[in-house]
């Protein structure tokens, strides 16, 4: 069973831990969740 983990901009944000996160998730670590207003929040936080 793969364990869900709700991911916050805090952790979106910042490229690198981005990045590891997401190939832990690739890899089947866990599976990432988010809603859209995380999602706008740290793409927001790009510009």
């Amino acid at each position: 069973m793969t364990v869900a983990a709700f991911l916050d901009a805090n952790v979106l944000y910042p490229a690198t831990l981005r990045s590891v996160l997401m190939e832990l998730a690739l890899a089947g670590a866990f599976r990432p969740l988010w809603t859209e207003r995380v999602h706008d929040e740290w793409t927001r936080s790009l510009e």
